[in-house]
C-alpha cells in the first residue's frame, strides 16, 4: 500500500480511560451529529479529509474498542488518528515503548476525560 506524501500527514492522538466519550468525539467528529446509541465495536476506521492552517490533508482514523490483540492487527505507522479505550493499555508501564514511539510520531493530542467522573481526570496522567 502507497503511504501518503509525509507534508500531508497530521497525526493527533486521543487517550483517556474507557467510557469516557473518545468513540463520541469521534464520531461527532466525522458525521457533524451526535450519536446517542452507539454501541462500542472491536475495531472502526474512518478517513476525513480537512483544512490544517490552509493546507488540505487526509486525517485516517483509527477507533479501537482497546483489546490488545486487535491493536496488532494494524500497522499503526499507516493511521494518523488513533483512539484507544484503554486505561488497560497505554497507561501500562510494560507498553510504555510503544507508548512513547505512538506518541513520538504525532504532532498532537487530545486528552479525554468525564467532567462527572474525577478518577477519570486523575488518570490522564496514565497517558503521559
Amino acid at each position: 500500500m502507497e503511504h501518503q506524501n509525509q507534508t500531508n500527514i497530521v497525526r493527533l492522538v486521543v487517550v483517556g480511560i474507557g467510557g469516557v466519550g473518545k468513540s463520541a468525539l469521534t464520531l461527532f467528529f466525522m458525521y457533524d451529529e451526535f450519536v446517542q446509541d452507539y454501541e462500542p465495536t472491536r475495531v472502526d476506521s474512518y478517513r476525513k479529509r480537512i483544512t490544517v492552517n490552509g493546507e488540505e490533508v487526509n486525517l485516517h482514523i483509527l477507533d479501537t474498542a482497546g483489546e490488545l490483540n486487535d491493536l496488532w492487527c494494524f500497522d499503526f505507522s499507516y493511521w494518523l488518528f488513533c483512539n484507544w479505550v484503554i486505561s488497560d493499555f497505554l497507561g501500562q508501564e510494560e507498553y510504555a515503548g510503544m507508548r512513547d514511539s505512538f506518541y513520538r510520531n504525532s504532532e498532537g493530542f487530545c486528552l479525554v476525560f468525564d467532567v462527572t467522573d474525577r478518577q477519570s481526570f486523575a488518570s490522564i496522567t496514565e497517558f503521559m
